[in-house]
């Protein structure tokens, strides 16, 4: 018998993921969270908030990334923060212990591929409303430990979120972007978060 040729040894390109030898021919394996695409080859996400194939109680929201999913829990706002709609959470200005707290909390989400090329923008942030006289200041307040994030400021009321640097996973990264209001003419500084939760995959497909 003519020995078995192993076509996985002869390129690292035939699979995306794993390659399996059977005799006379190969098979492609992927990881979980992925099935085998069309081609026979490639690794497509399971969208397993689709598929009904999670966890999630009816309470929670279930969110999909690449390769995973999580549950989402309702939104609990913190004292003296109250919520005020969908995912934000708001302190009012008659309140004292508001003084030095951002007006709002925005709660979002995303996923992230740890094969993206850099610099990317991952995130458009922009002042809803606009007071005359008043200028905007976009920044990262928190969360950016492996400073692979940064804001560039795109015109005068908005600013956009950039990957700088190459990041790795499977991790979630918890960050606030802040926007300060300032306004000399009336004396007034006040700001808003939106805090992003980013949900960075463990392979690049």
């Amino acid at each position: 018998f003519p020995a078995d040729l192993n076509e996985c040894e002869f390129s690292d390109f035939l699979c995306q993921h794993n390659c399996a030898n059977t005799p006379g021919s190969f098979y492609c394996l992927c990881p979980p969270g992925y099935y085998v695409f069309e081609d026979g080859r490639s690794c497509e996400d399971i969208n397993e908030c689709d598929t009904g194939n999670n966890t999630c109680t009816t309470e929670q929201v279930c969110f999909n990334f690449q390769g995973g999913y999580t549950c989402l829990d309702p939104l609990q706002c913190q004292p003296p923060y109250i919520e005020v709609g969908d995912n934000q959470c708001m302190c009012s200005a008659e309140n004292p212990a508001c003084r030095d707290q951002p007006f709002t909390i925005l709660y979002r989400h995303m996923d992230l591929s740890p094969g993206r090329a850099v610099p990317a923008d991952i995130f458009q942030m922009q002042a809803t409303t606009r007071y005359p006289g008043a200028f905007y200041i976009f920044q990262i307040k928190s969360g950016n430990d492996g400073r692979e994030f940064y804001m560039r400021q795109t015109s005068n009321v908005s600013a956009t979120l950039v990957l700088s640097r190459p990041i790795s996973g499977p991790q979630e990264v918890v960050l606030d972007l802040e926007m300060v209001t300032v306004n000399n003419v009336i004396n007034f500084r006040g700001s808003s978060i939106i805090r992003v939760t980013i949900f960075v995959a463990e392979h690049k497909f």
